[in-house]
């Protein structure tokens, strides 16, 4: 039996003290990895697989330019991966209210800064503690904003902290 594809809609239960992350990944192994290493964390999460592949569940972000789940988070994490994943980070980058985390492969993050350059970007694949620091900068810089432009420039020039292993994928 097919795994029902579902794009959640709607807003946050009440606030319990605990950031909140919107999970973005049409991988649903993936999506459930990240959400179960965010909760373990302390997060309160929410999960979204995306636009179906087949146009169907339209992102109302894309479509409404809004999303209560989104509005709601503190942080996104998205991916390139998912269903018009540029034209995504952009207009999550021009809302400018939500810190986003967003992953894609190491030599494509030049042309992803430029569509949200606040975006905290983190290389595939994604490793647990890799979610988790890039997860915890948003956050800082969101409450400490200024030189997102300059850090992520600079993060692409010098490599990343995390190229090297640093434990298993969420999906492992």
């Amino acid at each position: 039996m097919a795994k029902k594809h579902v794009i959640e809609v709607g807003d946050w239960d009440e606030r319990r003290g605990r950031d909140r992350v919107l999970v973005e990944n049409p991988d649903h192994a993936q999506l459930w990895a990240y959400a179960e290493v965010l909760r373990d964390a302390g997060y309160d999460v929410a999960t979204c697989a995306g636009e179906h592949p087949d146009g169907h569940d339209r992102c109302p972000l894309l479509e409404q330019e809004r999303c209560g789940l989104v509005s709601g988070a503190d942080v996104v994490v998205s991916t390139c991966s998912m269903q018009r994943g540029d034209t995504l980070l952009g207009v999550l980058g021009s809302q400018g209210s939500t810190p986003i985390v967003f992953e894609a492969p190491q030599p494509d993050f030049e042309r992803y800064a430029n569509l949200a350059e606040d975006a905290t970007l983190i290389p595939m694949p994604v490793t647990t503690q890799a979610l988790l620091d890039a997860v915890g900068r948003a956050r800082a810089r969101a409450e400490h904003p200024g030189e997102a432009a300059a850090r992520i420039l600079r993060a692409v020039d010098e490599g990343f902290p995390h190229d090297a292993d640093d434990g298993p994928t969420p999906a492992a």
